[in-house]
């Protein structure tokens, strides 16, 4: 009884590790999914447009918020634009970036129980329509 005890602990300890990693890589792969989606809906949409977050937010992780997902508008060398939609700013826009930053993971694991902090995905694309065409403005919400 008290080997099974000690063999035991290990065993769950074991078990939940490989549960838990599993579950930590398709974490992983939702986040870079949710920044390719929001970075293709960005380069198509207007500046700002509320409907690139929500896309970015599609995969309902837990604890998973907006604060995670940073939008940022790029000139051609890859410098931020503070104010990507005032007047003097808006033609320089040539790339645009979103990425995951800040997102951490609690992992179920009997003990240990430790939490991981994701690495930061990000995707670049360079700039499309951002919302306007040769006829009309459009929103993606």
């Amino acid at each position: 009884m008290v080997e099974f005890s000690i063999i035991g602990v290990l065993l769950f300890i074991l078990l939940f590790g490989v549960i838990e990693f599993g579950r930590l890589l398709s974490t992983f792969v939702v986040l870079g999914e949710s920044t390719r989606r929001a970075a293709r809906l960005a380069v198509v949409c207007p500046i700002n447009d509320p409907g690139i977050t929500s896309t970015g937010m599609f995969g309902s992780l837990p604890g998973f918020t907006s604060a995670n997902l940073q939008i940022q508008y790029l000139d051609s060398n890859g410098v931020v634009l503070a104010n990507p939609g005032a007047a003097a700013t808006y033609p320089n826009i040539q790339y645009v970036r979103v990425q995951v930053t800040g997102y951490s993971i609690p992992l179920a694991i009997p003990v240990i129980n430790p939490t991981v902090t994701a690495p930061q995905f990000a995707v670049t694309l360079p700039r499309e329509a951002l919302g306007v065409t040769r006829t009309q403005t459009y929103t993606c919400s």
